[in-house]
């Protein structure tokens, strides 16, 4: 009665054979897929950050050019508009080469903004080769030392 039962268990074994294969072809893809959301969709948020940080320090640079007559003769912090954009992006294309850059001047606000382009490392298989990053930030002039009472 030995006999029957052997052979049972053969057919199943052999009725099973290479399913582990088809598997194997239908997750990787979808494995594939999951690493290259978790792998790019942290270097975008890098980007992202690195864009906003970018922007920051740009429209500090571009605060920092003031009409340095005009300071001299009355006191009042103006900007520079064309000065302000100049050093805004300057700081820009020097951190970051062909990375964006648009900056405002609105009287003694700089307004920066920047756009990166980051190629992607596995989103590539799926036909996602680059994203885009904007991060923007507003500076505004100050000269002197400002106390609570409003004094300088």
């Amino acid at each position: 009665m030995t006999t029957p039962v052997r052979s049972c268990r053969r057919r199943a074994a052999r009725g099973d054979a290479g399913a582990a294969a088809v598997i194997l072809v239908v997750l990787a893809p979808v494995l594939f897929a999951l690493a290259g959301l978790v792998l790019d969709g942290g270097r975008a948020i890098a980007a992202r950050q690195q864009a906003a940080d970018l922007a920051e320090q740009a429209a500090r640079a571009g605060a920092g050019a003031l009409d340095v007559t005009t300071l001299r003769a009355t006191g009042q912090d103006t900007i520079n508009p064309a000065a302000a954009r100049a050093a805004g992006c300057r700081y820009v294309s020097v951190s970051q080469p062909g990375a964006g850059c648009t900056v405002t001047v609105s009287g003694e606000q700089v307004t920066v903004t920047v756009s990166l382009t980051t190629p992607t490392v596995l989103l590539g298989l799926i036909g996602i080769n680059t994203f885009h990053s904007t991060g923007w930030a507003s500076a505004q002039a100050v000269t002197g030392i400002g106390t609570p009472e409003g004094g300088r």
